[in-house]
């Protein structure tokens, strides 16, 4: 058995939540250990990744070990297809910031109070004007590119960077939002658009999920630079199993287990569980802890997409530089949200016509002939749609299924309710508006329902014990010394991309626990 003992912060996970909270410790001079369930992926070998993936169809990021990461899905039934839980996250140091797509917003203001505003959904214990400071100090620890846009909530420093320009086939939308009378935004990026911080500029390779060159932002940064201060210890591929409480309601060790089936315990001062929505209701079922409000695991969201496009007469260039540069959030706040979700528009300008083609029954001459009349004519418009917290959206532990270790593996269900297929619907009929606005034929629903890749909520925040799992300082409620950083806290997620409210909040914690 290793012992690991005499630590002033023990942190469970590497993703963008944990790697910061080490990170700011660390820079006080704490003693920090992080446990990861992954492996650490060198970032000399980004190019090699690419390579095997692009050429040799394999995995672009290998990480899954059989025995390890099991879960069994129950969505099917809401959904209409089986939610492939793997395909949207990673385990290992950097944790999903390693293939993520870089986009960051700010939580808007109703975001935390839309059951106030809008008698729906679940109102955050914290206002935006409390995590404010904390978004500026996130956007400036990431390395964030963005344009003030007038829609934006009140910020109190500029972003670190400037923000790109839109891109070609995004430019044509801007004459129609100005015939429609709608509002569009630039979209921020933790990405750079000049060297930042040691990372270079982006030079627009167009394979954003593993960036070669580091360019976008990746929580492994302030792993590898925690390590350095020699304050931090990193466990790779080692599984927390469990949380010991004592009967003072304080956490007395973590017991962990490695992949080469080594037992590791871990004492520490405090602690912090930042596996992400998933991994971290689950290690505290297992461990019996936090669920005396029957709140633990409740609450699963995803942020949903419905997108539909077709084809038009002038050339758009798809695909240049690999991110998505406009959004339009004209349709986020109005009186309609007393009845549905929150809507974000982003525009797409990228689709194989082979993959068609080949469908179609196409080869030769006539399959390149229908490429080169089809390529660059097709342009998108998609929605991300707001999921209500729904106590039958949920992470449970299937006692019929057990993973390498001999744990219950996770059982996941996302429960749709009414008012998320309203909102659904909506986003449809504003797609059809833009698309048709933008002169599109032959429009075809591309998306219905499908994945963000945003799991949210199970380990919510409140101020009353009886309707979450942590306070407003992200402690569980009634042990002393144990925290959440992540999504998980989430009481809603609205329809803004979660990374930068996730960072803003371990930022906060991080100084709740100087």
């Amino acid at each position: 058995m290793l012992e690991k003992r005499g630590y002033d912060l023990c942190i469970i996970g590497s993703g963008v939540a944990g790697a910061l909270v080490a990170s700011e410790a660390a820079r006080e001079g704490k003693k920090v250990i992080v446990v990861e369930a992954g492996k650490k992926f060198s970032r000399s070998k980004r190019f090699e990744q690419i390579q095997h993936n692009q050429i040799l169809g394999k995995d672009l990021w290998p990480w899954a070990v059989e025995g390890r990461d099991a879960y069994h899905d129950l969505s099917r039934q809401d959904l209409g297809y089986k939610y492939t839980l793997n395909d949207s996250r990673i385990k290992g140091v950097g944790g999903s910031t390693l293939h993520w797509g870089g986009m960051v917003n700010r939580f808007w203001p109703s975001d935390f109070n839309s059951a106030e505003r809008w008698g729906l959904g679940e109102d955050w214990p914290i206002d935006y004007d409390t995590l404010e400071p904390y978004y500026c100090r996130a956007e400036t620890e990431m390395g964030v590119s963005g344009t003030p846009n007038s829609t934006d909530p009140r910020r109190s420093q500029p972003h670190p960077m400037a923000g790109f320009p839109p891109r070609y086939g995004e430019a044509a939308w801007i004459p129609v939002a100005e015939s429609l009378g709608i509002s569009l935004d630039l979209t921020n990026h933790a990405r750079n658009s000049e060297p930042y911080r040691g990372r270079p500029q982006c030079a627009a390779f167009a394979v954003c999920s593993a960036c070669p060159i580091g360019a976008r932002y990746s929580a492994d940064f302030h792993i590898e630079s925690t390590l350095a201060t020699g304050n931090l210890d990193l466990l790779t591929d080692t599984v927390a199993r469990r949380i010991d409480v004592d009967d003072r309601n304080q956490v007395r060790q973590v017991r962990a287990t490695t992949l080469a089936g080594e037992e590791v315990v871990i004492e520490a001062s405090s602690y912090v569980v930042a596996a992400h929505a998933i991994e971290s209701a689950r290690l505290l079922l297992l461990s019996d802890i936090g669920n005396q409000s029957d709140q633990l695991g409740r609450n699963l969201m995803e942020h949903w997409y419905a997108a539909a496009g077709g084809m038009v007469d002038d050339k758009v260039f798809p695909g240049r530089i690999g991110f998505t540069t406009l959004e339009s959030r004209h349709w986020y706040e109005s009186q309609e949200r007393q009845d549905r979700g929150a809507i974000k528009i982003e525009f797409m300008d990228y689709r194989d016509p082979l993959a068609g083609g080949v469908s179609a029954g196409l080869s030769g001459s006539q399959l390149a002939e229908f490429d080169c009349e089809q390529f660059g004519h097709w342009v998108g418009a998609s929605a991300e749609i707001e999921q209500l917290p729904n106590a039958d959206s949920r992470v449970t532990l299937d006692e019929n299924d057990t993973d390498m270790f001999g744990d219950p593996v996770p059982k996941i269900r996302f429960a749709l309710s009414d008012v998320d297929r309203r909102t659904h619907d909506r986003a449809h009929e504003v797609l059809q508006l833009l698309l048709d606005a933008r002169g599109c034929r032959d429009v075809k629903v591309t998306m219905n329902f499908a994945r963000a890749h945003h799991h949210m909520g199970t380990c919510r925040m409140s101020q009353d014990p009886d309707s979450g799992v942590v306070d407003p300082d992200c402690k569980v409620h009634g042990i002393d010394n144990l925290y959440l950083a992540g999504s998980s806290v989430f009481p809603t997620g609205g329809a803004h991309q979660p990374t930068l409210t996730i960072a803003a909040l371990a930022l906060r914690l991080a100084d709740h626990l100087r």
